[in-house]
């Protein structure tokens, strides 16, 4: 009797003798499936005109033509820009590019890679909110590689790109010290590169302890940390709320904020504040947004090269570069802007 309608994920496990769990976790999460049960759905599939479905074609194929992309959050323009390089490397080498937000949620990220492997996707493009994700892990050993954007903590066998961010902390700290700052604040976030930045701003610090180039009179340089719990510019504005409320002595008179987010929120609350940028403080982020330099007070910070960053790491998937030739290439660099420069240039 010829069918009539399109056949279910129901009949394909009737006539495959299994389970309907079974045949569902066949398209969906294949791992969980023993081969030759796999192949007994697949032929099902095909022999009943399921094979029609996505999923079922991605299976025969082994992959798909999309590259996953985990982001920790959509709401910083630097993973706009990574997803922007990634998807123009993507498409001209005939791939795509499936963008997923795991907001800052350790659990949505889990749940994104388990997604990802339904997709049957041919590598991972991985900018997690921490570590990376033991899913991952697991994902990779199964053959599906992926890229982490970022800094891998200790030993590792996959590849990580990333901007020198301790060399970056180390520019924008020695810029403060440069305009003649000694009460200096660095405020960030519970990130990697975070601790990056903050350990090069530290560098420059100590390297200041034995430069005698400020005078016999200038007073040595401190420096204050503040740890946020997220670095958006909400948080940014609270922490320039709380300085606000001190004394003009008691204040830092330049600030090194871990990202331009939280840099414009300190600039916006600063100035409601009241207090003069960069006359009495100078204020230097991180990321190079486009934001930077449209701020009412065009935005000191260092540039990242995340959308270059996103295309290596579609080249290192497609095996078209390697980690090795992309070091060094991702050289910070310092963009001095109005909210640094306490008196003018000649």
């Amino acid at each position: 009797m010829k069918r009539t309608a399109p056949a279910t994920i129901k009949d394909v496990a009737d006539h495959a003798g299994v389970s309907r769990a079974t045949a569902s976790y066949t398209f969906t999460q294949p791992s969980r499936v023993s081969e030759p049960l796999r192949k007994r759905v697949l032929a099902a599939a095909d022999e009943l005109g399921y094979v029609g479905n996505d999923a079922a074609r991605r299976l025969r194929m082994g992959h798909s033509l999309a590259f996953g992309l985990l982001i920790s959050n959509t709401a910083n323009p630097v993973y706009a820009e990574v997803a922007a390089g990634a998807e123009r490397e993507a498409s001209a080498n005939g791939r795509f590019i499936i963008v997923v937000n795991s907001d800052d949620d350790p659990q949505r990220e889990r749940d994104y890679v388990n997604f990802f492997e339904s997709q049957q996707v041919s590598g991972i493009i991985a900018a997690p909110v921490g570590g990376v994700p033991a899913e991952l892990l697991a994902l990779r050993d199964q053959g599906t590689p992926f890229v982490l954007v970022g800094l891998a903590e200790g030993p590792h066998d996959f590849p990580a790109i990333s901007g020198d961010n301790e060399q970056g902390g180390y520019l924008a700290m020695r810029h403060l010290l440069e305009q003649g700052r000694r009460r200096l604040l660095f405020v960030g976030g519970p990130h990697p590169h975070v601790d990056a930045r903050l350990a090069g701003a530290r560098r420059a610090l100590r390297e200041a302890g034995t430069d005698t180039s400020g005078g016999a009179g200038s007073p040595a340089p401190s420096l204050e940390v503040i740890r946020t719990p997220a670095q958006n510019a909400r948080i940014g504005e609270e922490v320039a709320v709380a300085l606000g409320e001190l004394a003009p002595g008691d204040r830092p008179d330049g600030i090194f904020a871990g990202n331009d987010l939280l840099a414009l929120g300190l600039l916006h609350g600063l100035i409601v504040a009241g207090i003069a940028i960069p006359d009495e403080l100078s204020l230097v982020g991180y990321d190079d947004i486009e934001f930077a330099d449209f701020a009412i007070v065009p935005l000191t910070t260092i540039r990242h090269p995340s959308a270059a960053l996103g295309a290596a790491a579609v080249r290192l998937l497609l095996g078209l570069e390697t980690e090795a030739n992309l070091e060094g290439r991702f050289a910070p660099e310092i963009v001095v802007r109005a909210t640094s420069l306490p008196t003018p240039r000649a």
